[in-house]
């Protein structure tokens, strides 16, 4: 059987999580809570008004952030402030309570704890930058006798600039009487401004046999603006312009065009804390080349933590072409699937 484009990613995830990482060095940071108490241990994220804390004879804590009257660590940190404005550095002692003192390369930066919205470590090794996750999903039903196998991977890098990304998502449907599959391998490479902006450059591969589509290569690139950086949600516009080459099952003939991209991406963290994620996307593709052409691409998912590292996942995804009409193709197509995941 020839490998999927999950296939490719699934050795990626699993040579990162096989390959041994170097020791940690002892813990060295201290977060001091407004009643007086004094916890050594490590840093591991503030989210969601939440900061991720793991002790130095204990499990990972999370310590609520409004509980938080100081925090030092010598490790190197991303901090987001509530206006998306950023700051990069260790985490030195600050002057008095309830302030944040960011060892910036320009020189000490002091905010107030109620203006971070966001930290994240910033690590030094390229395997401990790497993140990602993958869900597994199957259902059947009997009346039918109809099976239903859903898989996703994700994996992304960060750097103080810089953060790529790579997915690959498989759904595939059979029955006795029919049978379905789409699959969708996409890349993107960000290059992360101080301020609101962002720039983007994005790659992917796509095949869906209900739109009739044997393969579709885009390549494009954009700008992104977040318009709402917060404790508890992120919203970033974005728009571009792709390039895309099509091949078809059907009757219809190769085509290649030039689209525009308008799109929106959607995170909000405050549903129950950081064990209640959603995160949304939709993007517009409207042909410059084609009369009339218009593809859009949605999704939705919900994620639901069940215990350390695994998670119950939700995805609604829907994909529209109007240019299927007069083919035996649909023009739209809807799923929704349910899995189990592992995020590392």
């Amino acid at each position: 059987m020839a490998p999927t484009p999950g296939h490719a990613v699934l050795v990626v995830m699993l040579a990162a999580w096989l390959v041994p990482r170097p020791a940690h060095a002892q813990p060295m940071d201290v977060v001091v809570l407004d009643n007086g108490d004094r916890i050594t241990g490590e840093v591991k994220k503030l989210l969601s008004g939440r900061l991720e804390f793991k002790t130095d004879k204990a499990d990972t804590i999370q310590i609520k952030w409004d509980a938080v009257a100081r925090l030092t660590s010598t490790n190197f940190f991303e901090v987001i402030l509530d206006d998306a404005h950023k700051l990069y550095g260790a985490l030195e002692a600050p002057g008095a309570d309830g302030t944040l003192r960011v060892a910036a390369p320009t020189g000490p930066v002091d905010v107030s704890l109620e203006r971070v919205a966001a930290i994240e470590r910033i690590r030094q090794s390229f395997w401990s930058r790497l993140k990602g996750s993958i869900d597994l999903g199957m259902s059947y039903t009997s009346a039918e006798e109809r099976t239903d196998w859903n898989f996703k991977a994700t994996t992304s890098y960060r750097t103080p600039r810089w953060r790529s990304s790579l997915s690959a998502e498989s759904l595939y449907r059979r029955s006795d009487t029919s049978s379905f599959d789409r699959e969708d391998l996409s890349a993107s490479l960000q290059r992360l401004y101080s301020g609101r902006w962002l720039a983007a450059v994005f790659a992917s591969g796509q095949r869906n046999s209900e739109l009739a589509l044997d393969l579709r290569l885009i390549a494009g690139g954009g700008a992104g603006f977040h318009i709402v950086r917060t404790v508890e949600q992120d919203l970033i516009a974005l728009a571009g312009l792709a390039v895309s080459r099509e091949r078809f099952l059907d009757d219809r003939s190769d085509t290649s065009s030039l689209e525009a991209v308008i799109g929106l991406s959607y995170d909000l963290y405050a549903l129950g804390g950081r064990s209640f994620t959603v995160t949304a996307d939709l993007a517009a593709f409207p042909s410059l080349t084609e009369s009339g052409r218009f593809r859009l691409e949605a999704g939705v998912d919900i994620r639901k933590e069940l215990f350390k590292d695994f998670y119950l996942s939700l995805r609604g995804a829907d994909s529209f072409d109007n240019r299927a009409e007069g083919s035996e193709a649909a023009k739209n197509d809807f799923s929704l699937t349910t899995s189990i995941g592992w995020s590392f």
